[in-house]
C-alpha cells in the first residue's frame, strides 16, 4: 500500500470516527448555543442542542414558505380587490386573526412591535384565503389547484417543528418537495 493510499485510509477512517462520535449524546456539539457572551448550552444539553440544529433547518423552510405565501396573497388581493386585501379574507379567518391581535395587545410587554395582520395568518389560514379566492384571482397566478393540498398536507410537520419536535428526514423531504413544487410553478 502507497503512502498516499494510507494516508487517504487515514483521513477517511478519521472523519468515519468523527461522525460516529458527534452522534453520541455526551459529546458537545460543534454548534454552540449562547444564552450569554459565555454561557453555551451545547455543554449543558449537548444532544437537544443538535436535534434544534436540525430542526432549525425545517423551521428555515417554513418561515420562507409561510412569508412567501404571506406577500403573495397581499399583492393579489391586493391587486385584484377594489377595496382592501384584508376584505377579501374569509369572516372566520378575520375573527381568529382580531382575537390574535387582542392577545397581542394585551402581551405588549413584549417586544414584538406593530406587526400587520397578515403576519397573524397561520399557514391553514393562508392556505384558506388562496382557495376561497381562487376564482379571478389566484387561479392565473398559482395555476394549479392541486399546490394547496400539497401543502396542507404538510401543515402537521409545520406544527411539530413549531412545538418543539424534530421531524425525520424524510419529512423534511416532503417539505422541501412541497416547496419546490410551489417554487416552480408560482416562481418560476
Amino acid at each position: 500500500m502507497s503512502v498516499d493510499s494510507k494516508a487517504a485510509l487515514f483521513v477517511m477512517l478519521g472523519q468515519a470516527a468523527s461522525k460516529v462520535i458527534g452522534r453520541l449524546d455526551e459529546v458537545v456539539p460543534s454548534d454552540s448555543l449562547y444564552l450569554s457572551a459565555s454561557y453555551d448550552l451545547a455543554s449543558l444539553v449537548p444532544n437537544t442542542v443538535r436535534e434544534s440544529t436540525k430542526a432549525a433547518e425545517a423551521y428555515r423552510l417554513f418561515f420562507v414558505f409561510e412569508n412567501y405565501l404571506r406577500e403573495l396573497i397581499v399583492d393579489v388581493l391586493s391587486a385584484g380587490s377594489e377595496g382592501s386585501w384584508w376584505d377579501c379574507v374569509p369572516s372566520d379567518v378575520q375573527v381568529e386573526v382580531l382575537k390574535l391581535e387582542e392577545m397581542e395587545q394585551i402581551k405588549g410587554w413584549m417586544a414584538l412591535g406593530s406587526r400587520d395582520k397578515s403576519a397573524l395568518l397561520t399557514l391553514p389560514q393562508l392556505l384558506k384565503v388562496i382557495d376561497t379566492n381562487w376564482k379571478g384571482m389566484f387561479d392565473d397566478v398559482v395555476r394549479d389547484k392541486g399546490l394547496i393540498q400539497e401543502a396542507r398536507l404538510i401543515v402537521h410537520l409545520r406544527n411539530t417543528i413549531c412545538h418543539m419536535t424534530a421531524i425525520s428526514d424524510e419529512e423534511l423531504s416532503r417539505v422541501r418537495q412541497t416547496m419546490r413544487d410551489w417554487f416552480r410553478v408560482v416562481a418560476p
